[in-house]
Parts: structure tokens; C-alpha cells; sequence
């Protein structure tokens, strides 16, 4: 199970940094800009872009988990849908490829030809992360096949979008803003839904005005199934 949690929490780290190139890259901001000023003449298709962030965050997930442990990949699912209709008309189904030239190849597809911004994506995407994580204090034990997975890939998308960072926070805790934004992985028993084990990754969880520099946050959640009513909250584990 250790092995689960640490694939859990590099996989979160790449989903953070998906969203981080989306802020970041120019190419891929103007877009995210555009969108905020509602440019009626770009609408349908800055309107699919906001949204495969987040389908590609989700897919990206499927993909490495379900890779790394063939036995639960069909039991991993998320929010979003993966099919796009672009400005051509075209239903695309959004997916990871074997390469990261088929999937540059297979986003330029959804954001109308800009390879630009294809590209930049799909190298996130297919870039390995590894996270040094201390999980020798975890000692739970549950069988995969017996477990399911539920993305929520980018929770507070409107304040993702808007990319507020100036809001102050209140007693640690910032109401509003870029600072809220996360990445959720939650495991679940397939049997009763309670949940026992999660990651939650804040990608943008100190920001500095200085030099622009930002520090993410990790935190994975673990219980002991036999103990937990579906009611209880999860006991929490702290990277």
C-alpha cells in the first residue's frame, strides 16, 4: 500500500504541474486570459480549453495509475468527460498516448491546431515526477482489487481561472483565490464506498509577488478500514 500512496502522490505532483504550466507558459495563459474577458469570438473555443485542464489532469491520472497497477485501472474514474467538439465540429476523445508526440499530436486536435500550446502540455504530461515522500509510518493494508479511485481534478476551477493571488489569508486560511485551488485523489472500498486513503495536492499553496516563485503542498489522508463508519472522517496522515 505504500507503493499506492507514493504513485498517488507523484501522480498529483504532475497533475499540479499541468495546472501550474496553464497559469505559467504564455501560450497557454493568453488563452486562460481571453476567456476571463469573454472574447465572444473565441467563446466555444476558450470554453473547451478551460475545461480540458481538467479532463487532462483526470486522463493523466487514469493513465499512470491504472499503467502502474493494471488491477485497479478500471476502477478509476473522475468528474469530467472526456469528449470535446472543437470549433470544426470534430468530437475528439481526449486521452494519454503511448508518446508524447501522439499526444501533442492529439491536443492540437481539440485547441484548433496550436501546436504551440499542444506541446507544452503533452511534455507535462509524459514527464516522469517523483516526489521524496517519508511513508514508513503508513501501515495499512487493503487489496487493490478490492478498492476505486475518484478524481476530482482541478476543485475551484473559477478561481483557477480567474488566478487571484493577492487576497490576504484569514487566520492561515485564504477565502478566495489561486492559493485555493487543488488536486483530489480519493480511494474508496468498492464495496461500501467508505472512503480510506487520499491525496490532496495544492499547487499554488504559497505564492510569492517578489519573484513569482510558488510552493505547492501535499497532504495524503489514510484510515483503518474496520475502524471507519461511513459517517467518520478519514484519520489524517501529514507529508
Amino acid at each position: 500500500m505504500r507503493e499506492f500512496l507514493e504513485a498517488l502522490i507523484n501522480v498529483s505532483e504532475k497533475a499540479a504541474n499541468i495546472a501550474r504550466q496553464c497559469r505559467q507558459e504564455r501560450a497557454l495563459f493568453e488563452l486562460l486570459v481571453q476567456e476571463k474577458t469573454g472574447n465572444q469570438k473565441n467563446k466555444r473555443f476558450l470554453q473547451d480549453f478551460k475545461t480540458l485542464g481538467d479532463v487532462l489532469i483526470q486522463e493523466t491520472v487514469k493513465h499512470d495509475i491504472g499503467r502502474k497497477f493494471p488491477d485497479i485501472a478500471e476502477r478509476i474514474f473522475g468528474e469530467e468527460s472526456n469528449k470535446f467538439t472543437n470549433t470544426k465540429g470534430e468530437t475528439i476523445r481526449v486521452d494519454v498516448k503511448n508518446t508524447e508526440e501522439e499526444t501533442c499530436e492529439l491536443l492540437a486536435k481539440v485547441l484548433d491546431g496550436n501546436m504551440e500550446a499542444a506541446c507544452l502540455l503533452a511534455v507535462a504530461v509524459h514527464k516522469e515526477v517523483r516526489m521524496k515522500v517519508d511513508l514508513n509510518n503508513v501501515t495499512i493494508q487493503l487489496p487493490l482489487k478490492d478498492l476505486g479511485v475518484w478524481i476530482d481534478p482541478i476543485d475551484s476551477t473559477a478561481e483557477y481561472i480567474s488566478g487571484d493571488c493577492g487576497v490576504k489569508a484569514v487566520n492561515g486560511i485564504h477565502p478566495v483565490g489561486l492559493q485555493c485551488v487543488t488536486v483530489l485523489i480519493g480511494v474508496f472500498d468498492w464495496a461500501t464506498g467508505v472512503p480510506v486513503l487520499g491525496v490532496i495536492n495544492q499547487p499554488f499553496h504559497k505564492l510569492s509577488a517578489e519573484d513569482d516563485s510558488i510552493q505547492n503542498f501535499v497532504e495524503s489522508f489514510y484510515a483503518e478500514p474496520q475502524k471507519m463508519e461511513p459517517c467518520e472522517r478519514p484519520r489524517r496522515h501529514m507529508e
